[in-house]
């Protein structure tokens, strides 16, 4: 069995080790990472913050994106919805209500990263 400590992986300013007991349940060629398996602290830091609805700065916006753009890139799509399409909208987001926006458009269309 592989240690999930040697398939670590650097995603921007993001550390993530994969934990085998969640694993992504999709045969995908390369999984997406969960927030939770982010081991810098900074993503559950800037994700706990957009749980209670704060209004994020800068550079936690970019943490946000980078998370949500490694998440939509590698996810398995429903048939018919372009990836691409989805991840244009990635750099407008800007308020607490466009990631909101945004992750509600992808639950709509089966991806769930939070």
């Amino acid at each position: 069995m592989t240690d999930p400590k040697a398939m670590a992986e650097t995603i921007g300013e993001l550390q993530f080790v994969p934990d085998p007991a969640y694993p992504y349940p999709f045969p995908v060629e390369v999984a997406p990472h969960f927030w939770m398996t982010e081991q810098t602290g900074k993503l559950a830091t800037v994700v706990e913050a957009y749980f209670q609805g704060e209004e994020l700065s800068v550079a936690q916006r970019k943490v946000l994106v980078t998370y949500l753009q490694q998440y939509v890139e590698r996810a398995l799509l429903l048939p018919g919805v372009k990836r691409h399409l989805l991840l244009q909208q990635l750099p407008a987001l800007r308020s607490h209500r466009d990631f909101e926006a945004f992750a509600d458009d992808l639950a709509d269309v089966g991806i769930e990263p939070f």
